[in-house]
Formats: structure tokens, C-alpha cells, sequence
């Protein structure tokens, strides 16, 4: 048996690439130029593999080669090795990618309390080279800073067709939420076999003040005047809190009931079909979100499902 034949083969990825390359233009000259190497610095390669194997892999001709026996067995594995060696490094190098930078995302204060603490938490473990920046703001304030380029995409609900056509950004929906009535315990609607938003009375109905998206949305579902509410402010957790002082009623998310332990109050369900809003992904039209945010918008989706 021949001396390298029986000895522990040490081929490298350069060598396979240049066989490939030589079987495939069935010339050296040519193979050089698709490799980028000196037709010297090629033909070492191709001598350094033939040495190893023990065989020859190609015959030479007057007017360039072919594959002998050796070469022909070889170049199917050769193939198959290259494209296993394409898959291990595209997969080192999207962790490498997903697993340092920053995300700086922004999103509306009606989720932020709710949707953010586990999520961050987990990504965080598990992304620790990841620095996550993220901003609580208005809707507007969230497009204003989306087209400016501060935040590469806001998680928002409600943005007008003709904001995301003058701002050339686009708006694609990640999940909807249901949204509730909270009330006081032992409300008069607690009682009622079906809830509609007709039955709120707009003179007990709390806002959010203006500029809140969720603001407009329960405008929209009372079909109201959107003229100033008897009380309004600024935060959830407080338009909760006076609910369950008996100053009133409010349409909720859902994601806020089970944050908010007050037992002095009823989160009722309308009748079906139940008002709902869209939760979306805000960011400029044509932009491509970078792994890590792709990574960490994936996670939001599969949290809310």
C-alpha cells in the first residue's frame, strides 16, 4: 500500500475548491482565474491533494484535462463536503450576527409594561452580547423616529394609510388583541347577558388623553364625539386604578388584565364579533430588519400567541 494511502488524511477546503474548480473548466489556466490564485499557486494545491490521496486525479492533455478514475470518485464527495462546510460556517456566522449589536426598537406605552419585562429577560439571557435599547413614546413620536432612522422598527397599533404613504413605511400585522371593558365589581354590565359598546354610557367612559392610539380606537368603537371625557390621563395602570375607585369605566387590552391585581375590578368580554385591536410592526418600506430584531420580533409573536 502506498505510504500517504495508509497514513491519516489532512486535505483542506482550498484543495477540494481548486479540484472543483479544475473538473469543472477542465483547464488549470481557467480553474486560476475562477479561484483568484496564480495558475503556480493552483496547480501546488491540486499536487499537495494528488500527494495526499496517493492517485493522480487527472490525465493531462495538449489541450487541457479531464478526470481520471480517482478524480471521478472523488468529486462527488468533494461537492457534498463543501456544501456541509457552507451550511457550519452560514450558521456560525448568523449566531455570530444575532448575538452582538443592538436593537433599538420603540413601542407604545399601552404594551410596554406588559409585553417587555419577560420578554427582554429571556432574549437577554439568551442573547447577552445583544444590547436591547428600547423607547416608550407615542405613536407619532415612534413614526417620527422610524423614518428618521433612530429606531429600526416600533411596535404600534394604529397608524393612519396616508402617514405610512407620506413617509414611505410599512405596517404589517404581528398579532390582534381583544379588547375588554374593566368596570367596578358589581357594575350594572356585569350583569348583562351581552355586552355591546352600546352599553357603555359615555358620560362614566375614561380615556386616555389625546395622542394615545388606544384613545382613538375606544372613540371609534363608542362612536363618540371625541370631545374631552369628564376625567382622562395620561398612563393605563391610572385609567385602571380610577375604574376600580368606581370613577368610571374603560376599554382594555387584554394583555393588561392579568397585570393589574386589583380585585375591585371586572374585565367583561363583548358580544362576537369582540372589538379588537391590531398590534404591528412599524418600520420603513423596503428596510430589512437585522437578525437579532428579526430574532426578537419572532419571540414577541410566539409570547402574545
Amino acid at each position: 500500500m502506498n505510504q500517504s494511502s495508509s497514513s491519516t488524511f489532512s486535505m483542506e477546503f482550498t484543495q477540494l475548491k481548486c479540484f472543483i474548480a479544475v473538473a469543472r473548466e477542465q483547464s488549470f489556466t481557467r480553474a486560476a482565474k475562477a479561484c483568484h490564485l496564480s495558475q503556480p499557486s493552483l496547480s501546488y494545491q491540486i499536487s499537495k491533494l494528488e500527494e495526499e490521496l496517493g492517485e493522480s486525479l487527472f490525465i493531462r492533455k495538449p489541450k487541457g484535462v479531464e478526470l481520471s478514475d480517482s478524480g471521478k470518485l472523488l468529486l462527488d464527495g468533494a461537492h457534498r463536503l463543501l456544501e456541509e462546510q457552507e451550511k457550519i460556517v452560514s450558521t456560525f456566522r448568523m449566531r455570530e450576527e444575532l448575538m452582538a449589536g443592538d436593537i433599538r426598537f420603540g413601542i407604545i406605552p399601552t404594551m410596554a409594561p406588559y409585553l417587555l419585562p419577560p420578554l427582554l429577560g429571556d432574549f437577554r439571557a439568551d442573547h447577552p452580547q445583544v444590547r436591547l435599547l428600547a423607547r416608550e413614546s407615542r405613536t407619532s413620536q415612534l413614526l417620527k423616529e422610524v423614518v428618521e432612522g433612530d429606531l429600526e422598527f416600533a411596535v404600534v397599533s394604529d397608524v393612519a394609510p396616508a402617514l405610512l404613504k407620506r413617509y414611505s413605511l410599512h405596517l404589517s400585522k404581528l398579532f390582534d388583541e381583544p379588547l375588554l371593558l374593566a368596570v367596578p365589581n358589581a357594575h350594572p354590565a356585569c350583569s348583562l347577558s351581552e355586552l355591546t359598546t352600546k352599553s357603555i354610557s359615555e358620560d362614566e367612559l375614561i380615556l386616555l388623553s389625546e395622542g394615545n392610539c388606544l384613545r382613538d380606537q375606544t372613540v371609534r368603537l363608542c362612536q363618540r364625539s371625541d370631545r374631552s371625557s369628564s376625567l382622562e390621563c395620561e398612563q393605563l395602570p391610572t385609567q385602571l386604578s380610577m375604574v376600580a375607585a368606581g370613577l368610571g369605566v374603560a376599554i382594555v387590552p387584554e394583555m393588561a388584565v392579568s397585570n393589574h391585581p386589583n380585585n375591585a375590578l371586572s374585565f367583561l368580554r363583548f358580544k362576537h364579533p369582540a372589538p379588537k385591536r391590531m398590534i404591528g410592526l412599524l418600520k420603513k418600506r423596503g428596510g430589512k430588519l437585522s437578525p437579532a430584531a428579526a430574532e426578537f420580533l419572532k419571540r414577541l409573536k410566539k409570547q402574545s400567541a
